[in-house]
């Protein structure tokens, strides 16, 4: 014999989540042939945007000195950094399928490599251009290309550890920092490169976008270490 130990509530439950389910998909689809579709084609409008970054710092080679000597002790390589920031844009459709735009991003928190390194961007300014494709009525896919302009920054510390051990050896506690001559305060040999971004965005209200990117923000041509972002905001065309 089966029993059943369901309860009434557990039963009540799930059947109101199975019918939110089931009424959701209609719901949409009724607001969406109600609401009178009175918006200007893509060709004429410009939009702004604020939202939140992730900035993912990657291929990133840190090599380790003694403070007293600074004679190299170790390397650690790829290392990777995570870092926030809000970005905000103004952009206009150039045509039903192209559009240009500008970003300004500002780094609100930062991250630290081996305890050793903290590292972030301060701000960068970027500017796209880029074709757009209209999957639905509602939801677009697009691919933009452009140039960035940044300014980053760095911190050292100092952290006490064992240096010099081997198989003969146990080593001595030294203190140790990022190697102040093979990692010299301009960390980022440049502040210029390409970037590149791809999207999608989706309309929940008349002028009102939600968009989820992807893409690369920098690759620095002397240390070849890169920076990903990836992104969601909140995006008003008018």
């Amino acid at each position: 014999m089966i029993r059943c130990n369901l309860s009434v509530s557990a039963i009540l439950r799930g059947a109101f989540l199975f019918s939110t389910l089931i009424s959701f998909p209609l719901l949409i689809s009724q607001h969406a042939s109600a609401e009178p579709r009175t918006i200007p084609p893509k060709g004429e409008r410009s939009y702004i945007s604020g939202g939140v970054v992730l900035n993912e710092f990657r291929s990133i080679s840190l090599p380790i000195a003694r403070a007293d000597t600074n004679g190299i002790v170790s390397r650690k390589f790829p290392l990777t950094a995570q870092t926030y920031a809000l970005a905000f844009t103004y952009g206009t459709y150039i045509t039903e399928n192209f559009k240009t735009e500008i970003r300004y991003g500002r780094g609100v928190r930062d991250d630290t490599l081996d305890k050793l390194l903290d590292i972030n961007i301060n701000h960068w300014f970027s500017w796209y251009m880029g074709g757009t494709y209209p999957v639905t009525e509602d939801f677009s896919a697009y691919g933009l290309y452009g140039v960035s302009f940044y300014e980053a920054d760095m911190t050292r510390r100092e952290d006490r550890r064992i240096v010099g051990a081997s198989s003969d050896s146990l080593g001595e506690f030294a203190n140790v920092i990022p190697s102040r001559t093979e990692l010299d305060d301009d960390f980022f040999e440049t502040n210029f490169s390409t970037s590149w971004m791809l999207g999608m965005d989706y309309r929940i209200e008349k002028g009102l976008y939600v968009a989820f990117e992807y893409g690369r923000l920098l690759r620095d041509t002397e240390t070849n270490f890169k920076v990903y972002q990836a992104g969601i905001h909140l995006r008003y065309e008018y």
